[in-house]
């Protein structure tokens, strides 16, 4: 299954690491009151409901409080859940809460606040909650909830770690006004929004862990483009913002100090949606799909598009147990294979595939030169909510990055009928033949 899923799905992926670039050294860090940062994303909602990962889970974590958090390490620690218990069947999970902490408008945080935030995220509508869906919470005590779901949910523990359990106050559940203006318990409160400019956050003064207050104000500066958050970096306006191969080099020769993670964290490639072939024909062709991995030189593209980052043909970390790191090498660049594959499939002389206009032109110049060779022409669609109607199954194919998770979550995501990246739900009788046997293990 594991095989499968990496040759159909995604094409040209490349491992990523985590990888920050802070202005300021060390020790002067630790001298700094405030902290401003420039960001590549903005919320689009403080509904714990819309909660997103990646770019955009700094900002909920930073007013609001999940029940459990995942340490960078990938294991999980108490928060306001202090303890928790996963039944064998993964049916079920009883937890523990916290006593004694309380919203930034006075209501208390007990087994009825979070049942009612639990509640309001499973029937709700946001890019995670399905990972919840058919599960139902009850209160135990006054300091403790159960968790009953009708399916097995092995990975419950990390959707709750990841945005199933921001704490809202149970005043603003529901209503309009948690959309523009978070009401939780973490450790900062929101002082100030500008939509496109920046978000200004300041240290909740009652908040219940001091060791996670670092700085008394903290700003998060929306700069889109990476030249954009390179000149704000080296010009003094953020201590710290997120670079691109394009301009992390630049910012090292100014004395920069980069702090980075090398565990992979993200995938990012060219996701092959359309495996049917009922978007764009040319698609449904195995062998078009081989010839697309054959055309890509993932080594040479990930060494100009990246700081860190490892060519990959599979979707799973390597940190797991699902990734096999023979099979890294299963697809070479090859472009005399590539045609071959091409010709047999019907389209040597080629065709056109739709893909979004990515943020990062050197990647798409580097993938439209390499597709070229083998006379697919790649039409880039301008359409500023590639995201959500890739979500809503509009692209045939996309450039995406994705994130890692355990290796069950990856498959979940990327595999399964229902996963989250696999948006026109195609399943192949090989594919449902391994979930069926992965499900049961």
């Amino acid at each position: 299954m594991k095989q499968t899923k990496r040759i159909a799905a995604s094409v040209a992926a490349l491992a990523l690491a985590a990888v920050g670039l802070t202005g300021v050294a060390p020790a002067q860090a630790a001298n700094k009151t405030d902290l401003v940062i420039g960001v590549l994303s903005e919320p689009t909602t403080w509904d714990p409901i819309g909660a997103n990962i990646g770019h955009f889970i700094p900002y909920y974590q930073a007013v609001y409080d999940n029940l459990i958090l995942r340490a960078p390490d990938g294991s999980y620690k108490p928060n306001l859940a202090t303890k928790w218990l996963v039944a064998d069947d993964s049916k079920s999970m009883t937890i523990d809460l916290r006593s004694g902490v309380k919203f930034t408008d006075g209501a208390a945080f007990n087994a009825d606040a979070a049942k009612a935030n639990l509640d309001a995220y499973i029937a709700g509508v946001g890019p995670y909650t399905a990972k919840l869906s058919g599960t139902t919470v009850a209160v135990v005590d006054s300091d403790t909830i159960k968790l009953t779901m009708s399916n097995p949910n092995p990975e419950i523990v990390y959707w709750l770690a990841t945005t199933g359990s921001f704490m809202a106050s149970p005043k603003v559940l529901k209503t309009t006004e948690l959309k523009t203006k978070p009401v939780g318990s973490g450790p900062y409160t929101l002082e100030s929004a500008t939509a496109g400019s920046q978000y200004v956050f300041k240290a909740n003064p009652g908040y219940w862990d001091k060791s996670k207050i670092k700085f008394s104000k903290i700003t998060f500066k929306f700069l889109s483009d990476a030249t954009a958050r390179l000149n704000a970096l080296l010009g003094g306006q953020v201590d710290a913002a997120y670079l691109t191969a394009a301009t992390v080099n630049a910012a090292k020769s100014k004395g920069k100090t980069i702090v980075s993670d090398a565990r992979a964290v993200d995938y990012k490639g060219i996701l092959l949606l359309d495996r049917a072939g009922n978007k764009n024909p040319a698609l449904g062709k195995v062998e078009v799909r081989q010839a697309l991995n054959y055309a890509i030189d993932r080594a040479a593209l990930a060494k100009a598009v990246e700081v860190h980052a490892q060519p990959t043909t599979q979707v799973f970390s390597p940190n797991g147990t699902a990734y096999k790191k023979s099979l890294d090498s299963y697809y070479t660049y090859n472009v005399a294979k590539a045609k071959e594959l091409m010709s047999k499939a019907g389209y040597a002389d080629g065709f056109t595939i739709n893909l979004n206009n990515w943020a990062e032109t050197n990647l798409n110049a580097l993938v439209e030169g390499y597709l070229k060779a083998i006379n697919v022409k790649i039409n880039w669609v301008q359409d500023t909510n590639w995201y959500g109607n890739a979500k809503a199954g509009k692209f045939e194919a996309i450039i995406m990055q994705i994130f890692q998770g355990t290796d069950l979550v990856t498959a979940e995501t990327a595999v399964a009928k229902d996963g989250g990246w696999n948006n026109l739900k195609y399943e192949s009788a090989a594919m449902k033949k391994a979930w069926a046997v992965l499900s049961q293990t």
